[in-house]
């Protein structure tokens, strides 16, 4: 039974990744850079290639007519796009195998396609394709040809595509190398901050713009193995996310998963179709399971991290989701300028999405601005809902304005049409506006909204709480609204000033009311309790857990409420705290005179 026990030990998943790694922080931090600086150069590389691909490649196939793409097993393809190379016998799909004569291979890449075709001096250029059943043709293009465009150039100027393009991919390669940097130099032997930021690193060698490098020198297996490699680690990572622990326990069993689905994914062993459910089932999967740990937990740190790091992950996951459901569009059809505009918003959003993605795990990871994510949240919420339906607004009252207008003065007078419907929207706006926002705040950030009710319910407290009890419920309300890792509220005396309330996410801040009793606490807010009778007293926040400052909102809506809270603790002092005995002897008096009335009671 016991060697059955011992074997049955040995072979349990860990129900947490190790607490630090077995290697010393020096040898993982070289590893770690020489690996930054690889994917820095693969970068750089990748950078290279796509300002050659705009501005040597794509104008050479245009200039004979044709364009280039890469079929599902990336593969470079080309399909005609003005009418003579229609004309003379290419259709989508045929595959160049020659240029002037010359072989370029039985299966050739991209690149070196192109340099074949960019060496070709002269007018005319000779090709030879195979189409996709197999027959061989050899075709003479011009590059000065007049014959019309079938299929309309992009009325973008490849400037503007670039420009739009290099910032969102510098954005994303800024944003995961950066990542990676600073968990390297911050948690070297952190098991979960290697893995995230070893996943940083693979998936910048994998995306934009390294991507279009990969593909077109031949070695599209390249982006399927770095693609397995980060979705692996960030799987693992993001399976024991915050504290290193499985929580719940089925999510140690990524521990076997994620390597083996990872590996099959680099081979794209399950085929396009099925690695896309995969790649989207198991991070859906993950979610779930960070959801069912962020409602079992207490509020706190950890609770922080989950929302940090799920607003990132949902965030990036929903603008890379929405960029692949848009290469999916076929827009062959379209307007070049629709067409131009859809291609460029792909790869904007699919960039965009890499760039947030880290990010949320970063300031997670870091600690760094936890209970600033409410707010974050709260006023997303609040802008998508107010101009969602403003715009809708905006639309139908337009058409119904356009079609009253038309009517009325003819179909000359449209416009009238469109500026009521501006009009009417925009006076709906503010209201609008004003409601969504302190709904989403009660929605999404309650504790900010119990600041700006704290005068208004100071006004009930003072008449039925002590000084101290009203100070205590006052600094609760500030500590949940600001985050604040301890408070205290001082009363002003003829000698001094005497403590009202403390509070502190771990007990009694001694440091904080012994040196606030006889002077400011060193890094702690202070907020002078006064209003027109003078100086009441002081309420003292010291820092956040992180370290980071207190919002300027919340700063403000709490000085805001110091004039208040002064009044109320003075109306307490004078025996506003009575009240409930007075209300009590009250009723008392009350009872006695409705049994003197009936007779149960004689008068002495």
């Amino acid at each position: 039974m016991t060697g059955a026990g011992e074997t049955e030990s040995k072979w349990r998943l860990p129900a947490a990744l190790p607490a630090s790694l077995p290697f010393a922080a020096e040898k993982v931090r070289t590893v770690w850079l020489t690996l930054l600086a690889c994917v820095v150069v693969v970068q750089l590389m990748g950078l290279g290639y796509v300002l050659f691909d705009a501005y040597r490649v794509n104008p050479a196939y245009r200039a004979i007519g044709l364009s280039t793409d890469f079929d599902d097993h990336d593969r470079p393809e080309v399909k005609p796009v003005r009418a003579d190379a229609a004309a003379a016998g290419l259709s989508e799909g045929d595959r160049i195998t020659s240029v002037s004569g010359k072989s370029v291979g039985p299966d050739p890449s991209a690149f070196s396609i192109a340099r074949a075709l960019l060496a070709v001096r002269g007018d005319l250029v000779t090709i030879g394709v195979r189409k996709p059943d197999g027959r061989a043709l050899s075709v003479r293009l011009s590059r000065s040809s007049r014959a019309p465009f079938i299929v309309e150039p992009n009325p973008l100027s490849v400037n503007l595509r670039m420009a739009v393009r290099l910032v969102s991919t510098l954005l994303s390669s800024a944003a995961l190398l950066a990542s990676s940097l600073v968990l390297l130099l911050r948690r070297p032997r952190d098991p979960e901050a290697v893995l995230f930021g070893l996943g940083f690193l693979a998936a910048a060698a994998a995306v934009d713009p390294p991507l279009l490098m990969w593909m077109s020198v031949g070695t599209g297996w390249v982006v399927n193995v770095f693609t397995g490699i980060w979705w692996m680690a960030m799987t693992i990572a993001f399976a024991a996310f915050p504290d290193g622990r499985f929580t719940p326990h089925w999510l140690r069993w990524s521990l076997l998963g994620a390597p083996l689905l990872g590996l099959i994914l680099a081979f794209d062993g399950l085929g396009d179709f099925i690695g896309l459910i995969v790649g989207v089932a198991v991070p859906l999967m993950l979610l779930a399971g960070q959801i069912l740990r962020y409602r079992r937990l207490e509020p706190g740190a950890k609770r922080q991290q989950i929302k940090w790091a799920a607003l990132g992950f949902v965030a990036g996951f929903l603008l890379v989701g929405a960029a692949l459901a848009m290469s999916l569009v076929h827009y062959d059809a379209w307007p070049a300028k629709a067409r131009g505009i859809w291609l460029l918003a792909t790869v904007t959003l699919f960039n965009l999405g890499f760039a947030i993605l880290p990010l949320g795990l970063l300031i997670s990871l870091m600690r760094f601005r936890l209970w600033d994510v409410d707010r974050i949240i709260s006023r997303s919420v609040s802008y998508a809902l107010v101009s969602g339906a403003i715009g809708l607004l905006w639309a139908l009252l337009s058409d119904v304005a356009k079609q009253i207008v038309a009517s009325l003065f003819g179909e000359g007078h449209s416009m009238i049409g469109l500026a009521l419907g501006a009009i009417v929207a925009a006076g709906v706006f503010g209201p609008t506006q004003k409601l969504v926002q302190r709904w989403s705040k009660r929605r999404f950030n309650p504790s900010s909204a119990d600041l700006d009710r704290l005068p208004e319910r100071l006004r009930i407290w003072r008449e039925h709480c002590d000084p101290a009890e009203l100070a205590a419920r006052t600094l609760d309300v500030a500590m949940r609204a600001l985050h604040a890792s301890a408070g205290a509220v001082f009363v002003r005396t003829p000698t001094g000033r005497d403590l009202l309330a403390s509070r502190s996410a771990k007990g009694v801040d001694d440091d904080l009311v012994g040196s606030a009793a006889t002077g400011t606490p060193v890094g702690a807010h202070v907020v002078h309790l006064e209003n027109q009778d003078g100086l009441a007293g002081w309420l003292i926040l010291s820092p956040r857990e992180d370290g980071t400052r207190f919002p300027k909102s919340e700063l403000t809506a709490l000085s805001a409420a110091a004039a208040p809270i002064a009044e109320a603790l003075r109306i307490a002092s004078a025996g506003g705290g009575r009240g409930d005995a007075v209300l009590s002897l009250l009723d008392e008096v009350q009872q006695r005179i409705s049994r003197l009335e009936q007779g149960r009671v004689r008068p002495t």
